[in-house]
C-alpha cells in the first residue's frame, strides 16, 4: 500500500504522542480493542468474523520494533522502501468486499508485511501470496510461520502473472494501486469470483471490486466502486460498501490488460 499521506500524520504522532514512556509496557490487547471499536466498528463494519480476526491478530508484530507503540493508530506504518503495514480499517474493508465465508481459496498479490495475509487466512481456507521482492517475501513468510499460520503459502514472482499452480481462486486481492486487472490474473479467477483492488487513477483512495460472471462459453467482468477507503471517521456510523455501480463492463485491451470501456 502507498505511504502517500501517512508520513505527515505519523511524524505528528512521533512529536506529540506520550502513549508509551521509556520502560513502560504497552497493553496491546487493550489497544487492539480500542482500535476495533473506534476505527472499524465506528466506520460501519459489523461482520463479527472480521472484527474477531482483527481483534486477535497482533498488528504490532508486523511493524518494526521501534514503531510498535504506534501499531494500533489509524495509519500506515513504513516497513522499508515503499512498503507499509496498511491500516486495520483498510484491511477490514478488503475482507468485507471479499465476502469470505471460511472455505475460500484466496490469492494475494503483494504481501507487504503479511498483516493482510494473516487477516485473510483467519477468514478463509487457504491464502497464496505472490511478492515481487524476494527479501520481503522471505521476511513475511518467516514472520507468518512464527505466528503459527499454516494455511499461507508465499512465493517470489511477478504480480501480473498470478500463481497458476493453485488456481482457480474464489477471491484475488491486489494490495497496491493498479490501473487494470492483468489478464493472467483474471484467468485464474473462478466463475463468480471477485477481484478486490485499489485504483491508481484515484491515488489508491478508491477501490473497485470486479466480478467475473459466466456468459455462455465466455464471461463478463463488471466493477463496483467503493469510496472512500480512508478518511475521517463518520459522526454517525455508516456502513461502507459499494456506492457506485460502474455503468460499463470491462473489456480486454490489445495488450491483454483488462481496462474499463470508455
Amino acid at each position: 500500500m502507498s505511504l502517500s499521506g501517512s508520513f505527515a500524520f505519523f511524524l505528528s504522532i512521533l512529536l506529540s504522542s506520550s502513549a508509551v514512556c521509556a520502560g513502560e509496557e504497552m497493553d496491546y490487547a487493550r489497544e487492539r480493542q480500542i482500535m476495533v471499536d473506534s476505527q472499524i466498528v465506528a466506520r460501519g463494519i459489523k461482520d463479527k468474523r472480521i472484527l474477531d480476526a482483527i481483534g486477535r491478530i497482533e498488528r504490532h508484530k508486523f511493524v518494526p520494533e521501534g514503531m510498535r507503540q504506534y501499531a494500533y493508530e489509524d495509519i500506515s506504518l513504513p516497513i522499508g522502501g515503499d512498503e507499509a503495514v496498511p491500516p486495520a480499517y483498510f484491511v477490514s474493508l478488503v475482507a468485507q468486499l471479499a465476502g469470505l465465508k471460511g472455505g475460500e481459496r484466496v490469492l494475494e498479490l503483494g504481501i507487504e508485511s503479511g498483516y493482510q495475509a494473516a487477516v485473510l487466512a483467519e477468514l478463509s481456507k487457504e491464502v497464496y501470496c505472490v511478492e515481487p521482492s524476494q527479501g520481503l517475501a522471505l521476511q513475511s513468510e518467516e514472520r507468518l510461520k512464527t505466528l503459527g499460520y499454516k494455511n499461507i503459502k508465499v512465493r517470489t514472482g511477478r504480480i501480473d502473472g498470478g500463481w497458476a499452480e493453485f488456481a482457480p481462486y474464489d477471491v484475488i486481492v491486489i494490495t497496491s494501486p493498479i490501473d487494470f486487472a492483468p489478464q493472467e490474473v483474471v484467468n485464474e479467477l473462478m466463475p463468480n469470483g471477485r477481484i478486490v483492488m485499489p485504483l491508481r487513477e484515484y491515488s489508491g483512495k478508491k477501490m473497485i471490486m470486479l466480478t467475473k460472471t459466466p456468459k455462455g462459453s465466455s464471461y463478463d467482468i463488471t466493477g463496483t466502486m467503493v469510496t472512500p477507503i480512508t478518511g475521517e471517521i463518520p459522526s454517525k456510523p455508516k456502513t461502507p460498501g459499494p456506492d457506485k455501480k460502474e455503468n460499463s463492463k470491462w473489456e480486454t485491451s490489445k495488450d491483454g490488460k483488462w481496462m474499463k470501456k470508455r
